[in-house]
């Protein structure tokens, strides 16, 4: 059997997780390639535990500001509706809600980042499920059923009440945001085939750099990354223009996916590409987001001022922001810019270590319980704001409710966390680690090692 059959049938058998049970240390930025040079130099293979993983540490700091992002959204999308909101205050808005497209679509990323980070610790499929089971699909039905009692009320016990409560575990409209954890989850269940893939792409590139050098290989993996890219593109302008057309025409299982096709993990391909990428090259990838900030900066500022005309000629009496929807190329090239510049601004926050990397570290540790509660105390402060005459005021309390939601948001999560029982609302995220992704939802306790047995040297 090759070796290349051996790491495949063990790719099937194990999943490669980041170990939430695990502590993970710190490294310097410029410590990365001299501690890849080291290994490289022994010639026996090393078959340490997940515990040697070194903390992606921007990654939390990004983390904070897609949560802070996907909040000032959700509080955008409470007052640019309002009957009374006038035409400055709306363009206002408008202009502001380009900011916060990237969130959702970073969540992905650092999540994809995170599972392949650690592709070789070695746990059963079944297992591996389980965790993050625990961690994703138990908060997100306790969830379900508090926005349930929030919405329904008095209605929730009654035969129509538990059909409409049924229907969210699978469309969640009442937690509108619950979404993402069923789409997320779907990556999680593709891991072992996305594993075996990369895997190929790997043999591929390391048989081009035997044959034609390292330069040749680098081009074929850019090439592949720009097919990717073109692709998602292609696919956004489907779900864009024609979609649509398709939902109106289909009808039972194909109309509920066309309609809900926001909930499938295959509407993100880019974003998930970019996360493979960052996790096996990541001292290159660092280099390359800061090497090509300028280009970043730019494309951004076309594109920021490409979707705001377009969203503003649709109308401001009211906006309507569907129009932006980041499932469009012309956003999808937007956040993806943004990303990359927040990014680049996460590692100098990072190594800057000052009070704005603390406070943007704690936030990003509690942004998984954060972003469940965020929608409840939004909605209750916006039953208080809708018997406020707010003619002219719409943009300030937009910002204000924008802060009072996180904060308030950010407190309830540290008060769940030291209620008993509170792990299955939190998703047993540990504030001892701050790399669990969003998403992760595993207790960490320290205790458990995980055996490292596929531990090939990437070929990236």
């Amino acid at each position: 059997m090759t070796e290349s059959n051996l790491q495949g049938k063990t790719t099937m058998n194990t999943i490669a997780v980041m170990d939430d049970t695990t502590e993970v240390e710190a490294v310097p930025f410029e410590k990365q390639e001299k501690d890849k040079k080291s290994a490289n130099t022994d010639a026996v293979p090393n078959h340490t535990s997940s515990t040697s993983k070194k903390r992606i540490e921007e990654l939390t700091i990004l983390r904070a500001f897609a949560f802070l992002a996907i909040v000032l959204q959700h509080s955008i999308g409470e007052y640019i509706v309002r009957e009374d909101i006038n035409r400055t205050d709306s363009i206002l808005i408008s202009l502001l809600y380009h900011f916060t497209r990237f969130g959702t679509l970073t969540f992905v990323f650092i999540s994809t980042v995170l599972l392949f980070y650690s592709r070789h610790s070695s746990m059963k499929y079944g297992a591996f499920l389980k965790r993050r089971a625990q961690g994703l699909l138990v908060p997100f039905a306790l969830w379900t059923l508090i926005y349930c009692a929030f919405i329904l009320q008095g209605d929730m016990f009654t035969l129509d009440g538990w059909m409409k409560m049924l229907q969210q575990f699978v469309n969640p409209t009442y937690g509108y945001h619950l979404w993402f954890i069923l789409m997320i989850f779907q990556l999680y269940l593709l891991f072992p085939w996305l594993l075996k893939i990369v895997h190929k792409v790997q043999i591929k590139i390391r048989a081009i750099t035997l044959e034609k050098g390292m330069k040749i290989s680098k081009r074929w993996l850019v090439l592949l990354m720009i097919g990717i890219g073109l692709l998602h593109l292609a696919l956004m302008d489907w779900s864009y223009r024609i979609a649509p057309g398709w939902t109106s025409d289909a009808s039972g299982a194909a109309a509920y996916m066309l309609g809900h096709r926001t909930m499938f993990a295959g509407m993100y391909i880019l974003y998930i590409a970019m996360g493979i990428l960052c996790a096996y090259l990541l001292p290159e990838w660092r280099r390359w987001v800061q090497r090509v900030l300028p280009w970043s900066a730019m494309v951004f500022g076309a594109a920021y001022l490409y979707s705001s005309y377009r969203l503003l000629a649709g109308g401001v009496e009211p906006v309507n922001v569907n129009i932006s929807t980041y499932l469009k190329p012309s956003i999808a090239i937007l956040a993806v810019s943004q990303m990359l510049l927040l990014y680049v601004l996460a590692l100098n926050i990072v190594k800057r270590q000052g009070m704005l990397y603390r406070c943007l570290k704690w936030i990003g540790s509690y942004s998984f319980p954060a972003y469940l509660v965020h929608a409840l105390v939004l909605s209750g402060v916006a039953l208080w704001t809708r018997t406020l005459m707010l003619e002219g005021q719409h943009f300030i309390v937009t910002i204000i409710t924008w802060v009072v939601v996180a904060v308030g948001s950010l407190l309830l999560s540290k008060m769940m966390e030291l209620m008993p029982y509170g792990k299955w609302l939190t998703g047993n995220v540990s504030r001892r680690n701050p790399q669990a992704s969003l998403v992760s939802g595993e207790q960490q306790n320290g205790l458990e090692s995980i055996e490292q047995k596929d531990r090939s040297k990437p070929v990236f």
